[in-house]
């Protein structure tokens, strides 16, 4: 049987990460308030933090999390070899051909 290759998907994966890890940053800044709004930079850094750590996970998770299985088939072709092109010769030129036989 044919082995399929799965894809792993990194850069999918930080890009979903970037994305989780924003609205973690906003969900622990102003729906549960953790990361409170004394300084700019004390913010900045706490959200370059969960931002950074949740594209981590992610790119790990994208690395070596569970893989969906490929959709369709597996090709009927990937065990066996192509066959071999046949190599026909053409047929002769009119000048090489043989000269008719001779009635009598």
């Amino acid at each position: 049987m044919a082995q399929t290759q799965l894809q792993r998907h990194p850069v999918r994966a930080a890009i979903w990460g970037l994305i989780l890890g924003l609205g973690v940053g906003v969900y622990l800044t102003f729906v549960w308030p953790v990361i409170g709004l004394d300084d700019v930079k004390t913010v900045a850094l706490k959200w370059v933090v969960v931002v950074g750590a949740v594209m981590v996970l992610s790119i790990f998770w994208g690395l070596f999390g569970p893989a969906k299985k490929p959709r369709g088939m597996a090709p009927a072709y990937a065990d066996v070899a192509p066959p071999a092109l046949i190599e026909e010769t053409p047929p002769p030129a009119p000048e090489e051909a043989p000269p008719p036989p001779a009635e009598g």
